[in-house]
């Protein structure tokens, strides 16, 4: 078989660098990041956070192959800034975010142990999350349809 092996999907080769940056001639203040062993999931989360930049003027990424594991994300900025700045910003914006969301994540956890809440109860899905329990009463019956009625797989749910 032709394929790669699978840890050359993650694994950074010796002497490769994570990140390499090319300067766009044919567009003013503009930078391509090709950032090695990443795919979809980082690249449009960054593309997302870079859009909401107002010195951003475009923004978008690309798998240039599915057997060639990096991602090329073009950054164009105003002249006020440049693209490597507000790449910096956006990826610690986004640690600071996601950081705040493990951080939420821990603290519930221990606020379900300090209660007695037995996790493997219910299997590893909802634990005794509260809200998130799907036997709260916030959820409704099981296969009520939040309010709409019985179950019925052969109809249509409009949302």
């Amino acid at each position: 078989m032709n394929a790669p092996e699978r840890h050359e999907m993650f694994t950074l080769p010796e002497g490769v660098r994570k990140i390499e940056l090319l300067k766009d001639s044919k567009m003013a203040n503009c930078i391509q990041f090709n950032i090695q062993r990443e795919d979809h999931t980082i690249a449009n989360i960054l593309r997302y956070k870079l859009l909401q930049h107002p010195q951003v003027l475009f923004a978008a990424y690309r798998m240039p192959h599915p057997l060639e594991y990096y991602v090329e994300l073009k950054v164009q900025t105003t002249s006020r800034t440049t693209p490597v700045d507000v790449m910096k910003e956006a990826i610690e914006s986004l640690m600071l975010e996601y950081g705040n969301i493990r951080s939420a994540f821990d603290n519930e956890l221990l606020r379900v142990d300090a209660s007695g809440g037995d996790l493997g109860r219910r299997g590893a899905g909802f634990g005794a999350f509260g809200s998130l329990d799907p036997g709260n009463a916030e959820f409704g019956v099981a296969g009520d349809m939040g309010g709409r009625g019985p179950r019925n797989d052969d109809v249509d749910i409009d949302f």
